[in-house]
């Protein structure tokens, strides 16, 4: 068998081949580098959404990220200065005009527990996105945990997630089309002692992602959600977490960090975008879901 070979001097010469570049493309045109974008890759700008328990934490990085993609915000909590504070940063993000979204962020104040809440927001009509970020934790034993606790939990976690879901979600379908994002937790699908309201809550948001996928999908209303596992805000700092849990938990977790909210934010940002995305249970944990 004989080996191909090359000439050194051709390899070491410094004159063009004499052959055209531009023919080995099959239609004779310059090959371009850059990918192509996707017809199922929307862009966001213009595109308005609700993002409940945005005062802080991981609500706070999912309206910053959606502003950055031109999304006009509308900030739920129940603290208006917190929120005015977000809303701010908000106004000096993206390319500061009025058309991408500065200026146009606004608060609205209010508990999503309370069904007279949701009934306020049916009014907004236009709403492409809903993110059901706002959320409270609670860890205790279930046996000394106050009824009023469980009920705290369950009211603001799941009730106030499904009722945000009925009431947004009536006017996507008049739209004919929105996406819905809600924020779980790794508790809700692998639990954990001390968490069983939270854990419960959680998995309840779960299942009502998969069904409302079901449900909504013929009517092009995705609905997708995330399941973070230990991401750094207040929850996980000072009093929340001892120094001993704080440093088991990372010790736990593959990659040995805990999750920076604007990492879910930009998953956030991939679900809003992505017109198949339905009915993912995307995790960000770390790998901890894995051990």
């Amino acid at each position: 068998m004989r080996l191909l070979t090359l000439n050194p001097r051709f390899l070491l010469s410094k004159t063009k081949p004499n052959f055209p570049v531009r023919s080995l493309a099959t239609n004779s045109q310059p090959i371009s580098l850059s990918p192509p974008k996707s017809p199922h890759s929307h862009s966001l700008t213009n595109k308005t959404g609700l993002i409940t328990g945005a005062s802080r934490g991981i609500g706070a990085a999912i309206a910053q990220a959606f502003a950055r993609e031109g999304v006009q915000c509308i900030l739920v909590g129940r603290n208006r200065e917190l929120l005015e504070s977000v809303k701010q940063g908000l106004d000096d993000v993206g390319e500061g005009s009025e058309r991408e979204g500065g200026g146009r962020h606004r608060v609205l104040v209010g508990d999503v527990g309370e069904m007279g809440f949701w009934e306020g927001v049916r009014k907004e009509k236009n709403i492409d996105i809903l993110v059901n970020a706002a959320g409270v934790t609670h860890y205790s034993p279930l046996f000394v945990t106050s009824p009023g606790w469980l009920e705290e939990v369950m009211r603001t976690n799941l009730m106030g997630t499904m009722m945000g879901c009925r009431a947004v979600g009536k006017g996507m379908l008049g739209k004919k089309g929105g996406c819905i994002i809600n924020i779980a937790s790794l508790l809700g699908v692998k639990g954990g002692k001390g968490s069983s309201a939270y854990a419960a809550s959680k998995a309840g948001v779960i299942g009502l992602t998969r069904a409302l996928a079901a449900e909504l999908g013929e009517k092009n209303i995705r609905v997708n959600v995330i399941v973070p596992g230990y991401i750094e805000t207040d929850m996980t700092e000072g009093v929340a977490m001892t120094p001993e849990a704080r440093s088991n938990a990372l010790n736990s977790i593959p990659l040995k960090r805990f999750g920076q909210a604007s990492e879910i934010a930009d998953a956030a940002v991939f679900l809003a975008k992505n017109q198949y995305a339905n009915n993912c249970v995307l995790n960000l944990d770390g790998g901890l879901s894995a051990i």
